[in-house]
């Protein structure tokens, strides 16, 4: 048991460490132009899963996307609520950034939110960053993963509180679907590494086969935004001319 819980601890170092070095993030290759087309938008957590996990390779088994993009950064915030320079750590900025080079995008799972909860405290600038990134993808089916962030108690309420804007929100954005991973792994501690933020390996797995899930969900969602609905045009009724009264007239005579 002391073994199992040495090796856990020692992948959840590591991992945190390669994150710390060089700022880790990856965003896979993907011919522009073509599609269809699914983005994973995420932080350090998505690059974990991909880089532990292989979710990329996962999705692209199914053989339902062309192009599968996973760009997760560490230290990716949803967006600034204020003007800042950076892109990589701006969701809303790699989302226009990856356009500009071609990707576009037919659905989208965002993963984003818990570096957002540790640095802001306002509902309103939960408010105004969701509603930034959602309006930056547009009208294409997004399915969004609930902020699950645990290292301290005031960043564990304001989880919460993300999470609760993000639902009261939805209903402005048909496109939108929730997934709440904050439950899914509440019960589910084995899941979460020592940090409370990062994932253990199986977390990681579990967290892999879900971006798989919600690839299939989203296709469908695709298919069914995208496929033109026929109507079938049915031509007026003829009534046949009316009968021709040909009986004799008569006269009535006083």
């Amino acid at each position: 048991m002391l073994n199992n819980i040495s090796r856990v601890r020692r992948f959840a170092l590591l991992a945190v460490a390669v994150c710390l070095t060089v700022a880790a993030g990856i965003s896979t290759p993907f011919t522009p132009n073509t599609g269809p087309s699914l983005l994973i938008l995420g932080d350090s957590i998505t690059w974990g899963t991909e880089y532990f996990a292989k979710s990329q390779k996962l999705i692209a088994e199914d053989g339902q996307w062309t192009n599968v993009v996973i760009d997760g950064q560490y230290s990716r915030r949803v967006a600034f609520p204020t003007p800042n320079a950076s892109t990589k750590y701006s969701g809303v900025k790699t989302f226009k950034k990856l356009s500009d080079s071609g990707l576009h995008a037919d659905a989208v799972i965002v993963a984003l939110g818990s570096n957002d909860v540790a640095l802001e405290t306002k509902e309103a600038v939960y408010e105004l960053i969701i509603r930034d990134l959602m309006t930056t993808i547009g009208d294409v089916p997004v399915t969004w993963l609930t902020v699950n962030r645990r290292d301290t108690p005031e960043i564990a309420k304001r989880s919460i509180l993300f999470n609760q804007v993000l639902a009261r929100l939805a209903p402005e954005f048909p496109n939108l679907v929730i997934e709440d991973w904050y439950s899914t792994i509440a019960k589910r501690s084995k899941w979460m590494a020592w940090d409370k933020v990062h994932l253990t390996p199986a977390g990681y797995q579990a967290r892999a086969k879900l971006h798989q899930r919600l690839a299939r969900e989203l296709y469908d969602r695709h298919i069914i935004a995208t496929t033109p609905t026929t109507t079938t045009t049915v031509p007026p009724t003829t009534l046949p001319p009316a009968p021709t009264d040909t009986s004799p007239s008569t006269t009535t005579t006083p």
